[in-house]
């Protein structure tokens, strides 16, 4: 749960280099930045800049080839599956594809977020403690789809999946939401519901929230900070504010000759 036990800075990376294949296809090259706890940060770059894979870096999903990354004052580098395991429980992932069960009611596919607190398999709404039922319905309340409680996710729409999938990564009491391209499949206005969304939970809850994004848009309408990345470098690291402009992030989508 997000509290103040948090360190000043939620995520911390230092020169930061990933390699692929052998060492031949360098993903991440030096890349250094801290976030600090509450904030949004939007990370953004060309495909293949390597978004993701930082923020799968930031969870422990890849090692780094050499450099740190620090996550709620951890480091990722020198902790063992039991302590990763224990850290996951406080950093929730919002992926593209939503992994959510389509078979599942929405209810119970965001009650799955609290699997981490509890112990043994649970099968079915009615298995979850009732303070744990109150919470997810005031989840999916706050992701405005509370009348959809009881309704099988697999016919929703593609923007109300991932608003469930927010509402079962909130329902974690996550510190830190780590969202790889949550919007990418999503039309204009859904996208704006859903960093809406993000947006509202760095606020309410002090949630820290680094978000991957090719919307330059968006990201200068909800981002209280921008990162950008180009072949694995970080080439812009700003507030987002009056003096950073459409232009200036455009910048970062203009390949070099």
């Amino acid at each position: 749960m997000a509290g103040g036990g948090q360190p000043t800075n939620a995520v911390a990376v230092r020169d930061l280099v990933k390699t692929f294949d052998n060492g031949r296809v360098r993903a991440l090259d030096g890349v250094s930045f801290d976030v600090p706890t509450g904030q949004l940060a939007v990370i953004i770059g060309l495909s293949g800049s390597g978004k993701s894979t930082l923020l799968r870096h930031v969870n422990g999903m890849h090692t780094a080839t050499s450099g740190i990354v620090h996550a709620l004052g951890r480091d990722l580098g020198g902790v063992n599956a039991r302590e990763l395991r224990e850290l996951r429980r406080d950093i929730g992932f919002v992926f593209q594809s939503f992994n959510i069960s389509g078979r599942m009611t929405c209810l119970e596919n965001v009650l799955t977020g609290a699997l981490g607190r509890l112990r043994g398999p649970r099968y079915g709404v009615l298995s979850y403690p009732k303070a744990m039922r109150r919470d997810a319905l005031e989840q999916l309340d706050r992701v405005g789809l509370a009348d959809r409680a009881f309704q099988r996710t697999d016919t929703l729409s593609g923007g109300q999946q991932q608003r469930i999938a927010i509402a079962r990564t909130l329902m974690q009491r996550p510190m830190v939401v780590l969202a790889d391209e949550p919007v990418a499949s999503l039309d204009p206005e859904i996208s704006g519901q859903v960093m809406d969304v993000l947006f509202r939970a760095c606020l309410e809850d002090n949630i820290t929230v680094m978000c991957s994004l090719h919307q330059v848009d968006l990201a200068l309408g909800w981002a209280n900070r921008l990162i950008a990345l180009r072949d694995g470098k970080v080439v812009l690291d700003s507030p987002v504010d009056e003096h950073l402009g459409q232009e200036r992030v455009m910048e970062v989508y203009k390949r070099l000759d």
